[in-house]
């Protein structure tokens, strides 16, 4: 975001990291939190290594991160702080999409309207 504290507060380098946390965040076993699928913690030179990244800078962003509580770290992992806060728009709205796919429309539901198409009672 242009306007949202992680621009004054990271540097672009850092800014990259952040992002690329946030995603690697979303495709472990438990979204939100870095970890293995057993909730152990990935080594820094592990994840360095995923995101193609010196461990120098994981681990400045990390700090800066906990810092400013945009994460928390453990013996369970890295944690996003607040991780719905991060997720799209799209994401947000899924389990509404999902409940209103799952109800099932009668055909008694509607009618013809003024102009010949379906509309609802």
């Amino acid at each position: 975001c242009l306007q949202g504290s992680i621009r004054y507060q990271l540097e672009p380098d850092e800014r990259g990291v952040w992002y690329d946390l946030l995603n690697f965040a979303a495709i472990c076993a438990k979204p939100g939190m870095i970890s293995d699928k057993d909730e152990r913690p990935y080594p820094h030179d592990f994840i360095a290594n995923r995101l193609n990244i010196e461990v120098e800078l994981l681990e400045r962003t990390l700090k800066k991160c906990i810092e400013e509580g945009r994460i928390n770290e453990n013996d369970n992992g890295i944690h996003v702080t607040n991780w719905k806060e991060y997720q799209s728009e799209y994401e947000r709205q899924k389990p509404y999409r999902e409940a209103k796919k799952g109800k099932e429309r009668e055909p008694e539901d509607y009618k013809e309207g003024k102009y010949g198409k379906n509309v609802k009672r």
